[in-house]
């Protein structure tokens, strides 16, 4: 009896425990679901029902009419789309331009984000002013201030005439053109490269010192460290970097850089097109950029650290 008692109690005080870990267990799941609820409600908001509704016009014929009580709607299912792929070359002419844009683009502005950052983690003087000036874009990026510099001559050497005048005498004529557009990029390159500088910055300045102490023992040369050590390091945040890019440049509001945001909105207002329309042209563009992104992502991801398979 004695054991059989003593059975009983054991086995009580075993579900107790699981009960009590059970209940630990509700009681942190439902603190956590607390604490993400705020997030969970933005993305319903603000990211998934605008890209349902989205959708859901980009298949339709969307008409304003105010006696009607406001916005009408006709299914037409694909008719937007072959529209625009076969019917109205614009949007497509303007996509070449982009991918053309990412694809050349991108990893320059890696290469050289990767350059710069090592500059700047390397002790000298006026390293604080150096670094200032590259996270200058950072410090004021935001849309409205970046189209005014696009639109006012802020990101080109056209502005003033000093520097162009400058080329002029020192180009031949047939290069003058050239020289021009190829300062005018560098320019671009060299604003999209802040964020892209401020990671790998980071990243750099994270790497345990005794590595490098260990391999300049050892003899290895500053190119030797910089492909064994420093890039193996800093290899997985450029499929960041790159997903960073690819977003940045498609939401840009410069018509100098990216007609296409142009293109949908002026699709909005015209008579001919509407709200359905441009609906569809802004699905298609954001399935562009999901592809621009897989594609970079894969093949800079699908190889192992320091380029090794």
């Amino acid at each position: 009896m004695r054991k059989d008692k003593l059975q009983v109690s054991i086995s009580e005080v075993t579900k107790e425990k699981v009960v009590r870990k059970i209940s630990y267990k509700r009681k942190r799941a439902l603190e956590g679901g607390l604490y993400i609820l705020p997030w969970i409600f933005g993305f319903i908001v603000f990211f998934l029902y605008p890209l349902g509704r989205t959708i859901y016009n980009s298949f339709n014929k969307v008409t304003y009419n105010a006696k009607a009580g406001g916005y009408q709607y006709t299914m037409i299912w694909f008719k937007n789309y072959k529209r625009i792929l076969t019917e109205e070359p614009d949007l497509a002419i303007a996509f070449q331009d982009f991918f053309v844009q990412i694809l050349t683009y991108v990893p320059v502005i890696i290469a050289l984000s990767i350059i710069i950052a090592l500059l700047l983690n390397n002790k000298m003087k006026g390293r604080a002013i150096y670094r200032l000036i590259f996270f200058l874009p950072i410090i004021i990026l935001n849309g409205q201030l970046l189209e005014n510099l696009n639109t006012y001559g802020g990101m080109s050497l056209e502005v003033g005439g000093f520097v162009i005048t400058v080329i002029e005498k020192i180009s031949p004529e047939f290069l003058v053109d050239t020289v021009t557009l190829l300062f005018n990029t560098i320019l671009q390159v060299l604003w999209y490269c802040g964020v892209p500088i401020l990671i790998f910055l980071a990243t750099i300045q994270k790497i345990d010192k005794s590595l490098f102490e260990a391999a300049s023992i050892d003899g290895a040369s500053s190119w030797n460290i910089f492909w064994k050590i420093t890039l193996p390091t800093i290899y997985p945040l450029v499929s960041v970097v790159i997903v960073y890019l690819v977003v940045f440049m498609a939401n840009i509001d410069s018509t100098a850089d990216n007609s296409i945001n142009n293109i949908i909105n002026l699709s909005r207002y015209n008579p001919a097109r509407y709200e359905g329309y441009a609906s569809a042209q802004a699905v298609l563009f954001a399935l562009l950029q999901v592809v621009l992104i897989a594609v970079l992502y894969f093949l800079t991801h699908g190889k192992k650290r320091g380029g090794n398979k």
